[in-house]
């Protein structure tokens, strides 16, 4: 696993940018990220961050509204993880609203905390 450094999520954070630079990108398929981004948030359709898994990319901190419907993934994550040094926060409805959970770390079955197949939109900030 990738850990950021406290400097560079200092630089993330305040680095200002007028919209998110949240994009999906299709998990263990060689496919590039855009440069400068980071890798913030990993979520998968089985358990055990196994199936069809995009890892959400960002080059700000916090990251803003992301949504899953633009993945395909709406409605349908079992397991997610955020990288070392930041959390997120998945939402049952659009636009980052609704019944909400914190994922800090690695959950390889969200069905233990109520929110499997829920997730609709997220957000991630640095701890």
């Amino acid at each position: 696993m990738f850990k950021l450094t406290s400097a560079f999520l200092a630089v993330l954070s305040s680095t200002a940018l007028a919209t998110s630079a949240l994009a999906p990108v299709p998990a263990n398929t060689g496919v590039a990220q855009a440069p400068g981004a980071v890798t913030i948030f990993t979520g998968c359709n089985d358990l055990n961050l196994k199936g069809t898994c995009f890892d959400w990319t960002t080059t700000v901190l916090p990251s803003g509204c992301g949504d899953f419907r633009s993945s395909g993934q709406d409605d349908s994550l079992t397991s997610a993880r955020s990288v070392s040094g930041i959390q997120c926060t998945l939402f049952a409805d659009p636009g980052c609203t609704g019944r909400s959970q914190l994922i800090v770390g690695t959950v390889n079955d969200l069905r233990s905390v109520g929110f499997d197949d829920t997730a609709t939109s997220f957000n991630c900030a640095s701890l």
